[in-house]
């Protein structure tokens, strides 16, 4: 999503049959290309505390986690987080 001089990433699943073998690093690897094609500079997500394995990946890449917030949108007590990446 367009959000002025960033660009929020939403909704990136990968649904279980297709998780572990490299999939999502190459859709972030195209994401990435389209955001310094379409000449953003920052880029964010959006995600939980519980989704360990996809926040170690984002890390992998540059995302860095900047906030945190409590929240129960998901129908339980969880920790929302922001990641950042700057390029």
């Amino acid at each position: 999503m367009d959000r002025g001089e960033a660009a929020q990433l939403r909704y990136f699943l990968i649904t279980p049959g297709y998780r572990e073998i490299g999939l999502g690093k190459k859709l972030l690897g195209l994401f990435l290309e389209f955001l310094s094609e379409a000449g953003y500079q920052k880029t964010y997500l959006w995600t939980t505390h519980e989704q360990t394995n996809a926040a170690q990946l984002y890390k992998k890449i540059g995302f860095v986690l900047s906030q945190e917030k409590e929240s129960e949108d998901f129908g339980k007590p969880l920790r929302e987080q922001r990641y950042n990446l700057l390029f």
